[in-house]
């Protein structure tokens, strides 16, 4: 059996040579220990490094360096022969002192006691008391060349091994200075050494004879030996949940093995020269120390293996199998908060899962890894059948097919009914009405029966999901969703036709398509509820797409209508739901059919509470009169009132909201309607002085115009009060507005053109400021009061003031508006030059 397993890369940092890498148990962080005396600590999930700190000043090599995650320090030993000790939190130094007489070569903490070992050029193994202050308390003496590593036994934590450059390993107690046992077998020295973390007495070794051998600890034997690196072996660790073996030597590569078959699956090479670490993390990641930089990666799926049938669920973790009746629980969760569940063990799998299926009824349900499976009873776990071949999935009738790298098996009652060969590497089953079949590059769906070529379809989707009248296929790939018209009673016609190379063109019709790469999918009717990578949980109802919930990386796995929920479950087999209301989901059906009588028929039996889910719904699709009578949220009610320019309704959800952007709204909704009254009153409420300076201004109301100069004043809405006044005629509130302002150049100047009888005093203002920071400047302004000659017609333009002053306090009919205009266009002012002695009163505008 092989294994089949993704191999991200999530982080790369080029520096110095690194000797050491550890993974911190709960932050995405990466501990390096570097040859230039420095180590550094980087969070791979954001690409950057967290601390940095110089071990030694003569920038020694730092051999290896590990967290003491209880304390919040690190402990980097060196080739100056000292224990180091550092807060990861503040850079201080905690403890420095020599810990052996040679270079110390590797440094492990106890995982449940307050001990570290310590290994050395010096022969010598030591343990220490960190919360002693870092006392010797044993030295252990056996081998005789260099200690290259130690490391504890997860079974049995007092026991540890070493690996020595004279060509042993070792196994120790932690409470005896001599070894219990030596294992001997490799030809050069041995540089690493681990335990297995499962029930399996194991312990692997790597050596400088380019070999890893593996051993039985209780028989003291070899039972294997790895051969495939060039160079020397530097790490060697069994993964502690997956069945697989990983090592990286000094010839640049990193290879995985199966650690049941011993079989070579896979080798990696980052070209960035030798490899002298590696460490395995949370979630399967992985750090690996090359002469280059440090390198993670994440291997595996984050989907989890599961599969659901009519409210029963079988996941696996690792070989072990569960089983979850989710239709038997009183599931009173909450949208997105975890369902208590109680899971029972089914068994143990005989093989590596890639995946389970359950049959259509659900009385089985098959295991696959990626080159066989197994089938079992659902109730017993007992075994029912298997075979070579992965991807297992099943036809309605329960018939079932498995590929090959090039041919497709297609089984009847749990025996070879056809074999069906294929000229291109088939990637990936899908099941359905009609069996899909993807490469690389297109899928192709065939007839269950006669195999007979459907469809095929130039895309390669990574999920096809169908829903349960077989009528619509979502197509899944990387980046995109295309939804397909599929008619099942089509079917006997096309195999009564002659086959086409790509099948029937009118197999499928286009419907739709959204723009998500999602990562699980399910219908419900003809609704399609997905998540995505990025972790949104959303649905799409013809192409348009409504969200549920956010930042959950969860996977669906299925619906059970009797309690109306989604079931949804994530890699660590956590599960919630979400309350979807089937009554609900078959009224955006016949919506989408346009069978509007239906769904209004419907509709009498949906509670209120969905009924501003539905109001959304028929938004979307346009139907806003439909929505504005279930709309129950007053936000989304006032948004339907605007769109469908129901002015009166608009306008009392305003008012009780007293939400000034929505009385706004009204306003400029009621004057495009020509509601005035209601305009203007909305304005008031939510204080729109511009708006309302529009309207007064229009309406020739002056004095609602001089009550909102005054209230723009007091607000210190100078814009709207100076135009307010001037539109009234007020001159001494405008100057009053411009003062206030501090606009003192255009008060003067306002003062000069309009009432020059007022501008010695505004003068004076200006120049009294503008002293205070340009004293020269401020000499220059000249008040025309004091330089008559230089302003010789001052007396004419007071003559003039005086008299629009009296003008002003005229009430003048709106039906005499021409005849008052071609009045003030005489030019007074050059009739008073031509004639100084010209009787202003004596003209009126009746007279012109």
């Amino acid at each position: 059996m092989s294994l089949k397993f993704e191999i991200k890369k999530k982080h790369v940092a080029r520096s110095e040579r690194v000797k050491s890498v550890e993974l911190h148990p709960e932050y995405a962080w990466v501990l390096s220990g570097l040859y230039s005396g420095v180590i550094t600590i980087q969070d791979y999930a954001t690409q950057t490094i967290v601390k940095q700190i110089e071990v030694n000043q003569k920038q020694q090599p730092v051999r290896c360096a590990k967290f003491i995650t209880k304390k919040q320090w690190v402990v980097a030993v060196s080739d100056d022969l000292q224990l180091r000790v550092f807060n990861y939190n503040t850079n201080e130094k905690i403890k420095a002192f020599d810990a052996h007489t040679d270079y110390i070569r590797c440094v492990i903490v106890h995982p449940s006691q307050p001990y570290l070992i310590t290994s050395s050029d010096d022969t010598t193994i030591k343990l220490w008391d960190i919360d002693n202050n870092f006392t010797l308390i044993r030295t252990f003496e056996d081998h005789v060349n260099y200690v290259m590593m130690v490391a504890f036994n997860p079974r049995d934590p007092n026991t540890f091994a070493s690996a020595s450059m004279d060509n042993t390993v070792k196994v120790w107690t932690i409470q005896n200075s001599k070894p219990n046992f030596t294992l001997t077998g490799h030809e050069g020295g041995v540089n690493c050494v681990d335990f297995h973390h499962g029930d399996k007495p194991y312990l692997i070794s790597g050596g400088d004879d380019r070999s890893i051998k593996i051993w039985d600890y209780q028989t003291k034997q070899c039972i294997h030996t790895l051969e495939a690196h060039q160079q020397n072996i530097s790490s060697a660790k069994f993964h502690p949940d997956l069945p697989l073996i990983i090592s990286t030597a000094e010839d640049g590569v990193i290879r995985f093995w199966h650690s049941n078959t011993y079989k070579l699956e896979t080798s990696l090479n980052y070209n960035m020269e030798r490899v002298w670490s590696l460490d395995i993390g949370k979630d399967n990641t992985l750090a690996f120390g090359f002469d280059e930089g440090t390198v993670v990666v994440k291997i595996g799926q984050d989907e989890p293996i599961v599969s659901m049938q009519q409210g029963k669920v079988v996941y696996g973790k690792n070989f072990e199998f569960f089983t979850i009746n989710l239709k038997a629980i009183n599931n009173t969760s909450n949208d997105g908060q975890v369902v208590q569940t109680n899971s029972k063990e089914l068994g143990i799998s005989d093989i590596y899962p890639c995946g389970v299926r359950h049959s259509p009824n659900g009385h089985l349900f098959a295991i696959f890894s990626d080159s066989e499976y197994t089938i079992y009873r659902s109730q017993n776990f007992k075994n029912s059948g298997f075979g070579s071949g992965t991807d297992l999935i099943w036809s309605s009738n329960g018939d079932y097919a498995v590929r090959e790298m090039y041919s497709i098996k297609i089984f009847k009652n749990n025996t070879l009914s056809y074999e069906m060969k294929t000229d291109y590497m088939v990637e990936q089953l899908f099941a359905g009405p009609v069996l899909g079949a993807r490469s690389s590059d297109f899928i192709i769906f065939y007839d269950w029966e006669t195999a007979k070529v459907i469809r095929r379809i130039d895309v390669s989707p990574k999920k096809v999901i169908w829903n349960d009248t077989n009528t619509i296929a979502a197509l899944a790939t990387n980046e995109e969703v295309y939804f397909l018209q599929y008619d099942p009673e089509q079917l006997p016609i096309f195999l009564q036709q002659e086959e086409e190379p790509d099948g029937f063109e009118d197999a499928f019709q286009p419907l739709c398509d959204i723009t998500e790469s999602i990562n699980s999918g399910y219908f419900i009717q003809d609704v399609f509820y997905y998540t995505t990578l990025n972790g949104k949980i959303a649905y799409s109802v013809n192409g348009k797409v409504f969200i549920v919930d956010q930042d959950k990386r969860y996977f669906i796995i299925g619906y059970i209508q009797q309690q109306n929920k989604l079931y949804l479950i994530d890699k660590n087999y956590t599960i919630i739901s979400y309350e979807v209301n089937s009554n609900v989901v078959e009224f955006q059906t016949q919506i989408l059919k346009k069978q509007y009588q239906k769904a209004e028929e419907i509709l009498q039996s949906i509670p209120l509470q969905y009924y501003d889910k539905l109001s959304k719904f028929l938004d979307t699709l346009n139907l806003k009169e439909w929505a504005y009578k279930l709309v129950q949220d007053q936000d989304h009610k006032f948004d339907l009132a605007l769109q469908l320019a129901f002015v009166d309704d608009a306008f009392q959800i305003a008012q009780q909201s007293q939400d000034m952007l929505k009385l706004r709204q009204v306003g400029d909704l009621a004057l495009q309607q020509g509601r005035i009254k209601i305009a203007a009153q909305a304005l008031e409420q939510a204080d729109d002085f511009g708006g309302l300076l529009l309207i007064y201004s229009s309406l020739g109301l002056k004095n609602q115009l001089l009550q909102l100069g005054d209230k723009a004043f007091q607000q210190t809405k100078m814009n709207i009060a100076f135009s307010a006044y001037f539109l009234c005629a007020n001159l001494d509130k405008c100057l009053e507005v411009l003062i206030k302002s501090n606009r003192l150049p255009e008060a003067a100047f306002f003062a000069k053109t309009y009432c020059p009888s007022k501008i010695s005093p505004i003068v004076k203002l200006w120049k009294e400021s503008l002293a205070k920071t340009h004293p020269i400047i401020s000499q220059k302004i000249a008040d025309p009061f004091d330089y008559p000659a230089q302003f010789n017609d001052l007396k004419l333009a007071i003559k003039v003031e005086k008299f629009y002053e009296n003008i002003r306090k005229q009430a003048i009919p709106a039906d005499q508006f021409k005849q008052f205009q071609e009045f003030l266009n005489q030019d007074l002012f050059t009739q008073l030059q031509n004639n100084p002695n010209l009787d202003l009163s004596q003209i009126t505008y009746g007279s012109v």
